[in-house]
């Protein structure tokens, strides 16, 4: 068996820490288990899930808090004799490398996975259908309700590095959403594509964080040909940007959310 130990930190922020709530405090550790259990098991599989319960191989046991705040044990035990081939193969650093992409990516904070095996394994749940980030998105307001309704700050840490930490400003990030009026140009490469709905992700190079788009309307033929020739080159480790007519989705404070997409050439 493989342990790994997690804590989740509720602490000050917009307001001084007087007592975790226990119903925002409960919707916020649900929020963070279905975050944790849809995205270990998208690495160790290879698999998005809909449903964080329907996570093989692997659990997640909650262990004694502590005072002070409120500090949150949760033990990650690796049971299953295959899953714990694959945890060793993928290694613990690009595991960790993983989860705060996981954690991270959905709340507006720039994060460059580091490790060759991370990389890959990121690439290549892009490029399914499912969008494991969109699985991500109830949960990850979930464990906004602390912040949202006590003014805290959650940390996520996993001995002396801290994976996640949401606030303020990611609680911001997540609930505005704003399109800008003007038409941009831009380059890039497709890591996903869905061609039925028009949606997917964008990478600016082939180690960029990714940025999901949305057609504005619906995409003409050869637009939609020209963004699966793009995604099948990356398939085949090949970079080969497209032209994007886009409009810019941000948050409040100006980070880009996504773009959406009037049309596509090479």
């Amino acid at each position: 068996m493989i342990e790994l130990k997690f804590h989740v930190n509720y602490m000050d922020g917009r307001r001084r820490f007087d007592g975790l709530d226990h119903y925002y405090g409960a919707q916020s550790l649900l929020g963070l288990s279905q975050m944790l259990l849809i995205s270990l098991h998208a690495f160790f599989n290879r698999d998005i899930i809909t449903q964080a319960p329907s996570a093989k191989g692997f659990r997640i046991v909650m262990g004694t808090s502590r005072r002070g705040g409120w500090d949150q044990v949760l033990h990650l035990l690796i049971t299953n004799p295959e899953i714990i081939a694959t945890f060793n193969d993928i290694g613990k650093n690009a595991l960790y490398d993983l989860l705060k992409w996981a954690l991270v990516s959905g709340a507006g904070v720039p994060f460059a996975l580091k490790y060759r095996k991370s990389t890959r394994i990121a690439r290549d749940l892009e490029q399914k259908n499912d969008d494991l980030q969109e699985r991500l998105d109830e949960a990850l307001k979930r464990v906004h309700a602390p912040v949202k309704h006590q003014g805290l700050t959650v940390h996520v840490m996993t001995g002396r590095t801290n994976l996640a930490t949401f606030n303020e400003s990611t609680l911001r990030y997540i609930e505005t959403e704003l399109v800008e009026d003007k038409k941009i140009q831009i380059s890039s490469a497709v890591s996903r594509f869905n061609a039925r709905t028009g949606t997917g992700r964008l990478i600016g190079n082939m180690d960029a964080v990714s940025v999901p788009f949305y057609p504005e309307a619906s995409l003409s033929k050869p637009a939609i040909m020209c963004l699966a020739d793009s995604l099948a080159a990356l398939a085949r480790d090949r970079f080969e940007p497209v032209n994007l007519s886009v409009s810019r989705v941000t948050s409040a404070d100006g980070h880009l959310k996504s773009y959406r997409v009037h049309t596509a050439w090479r």
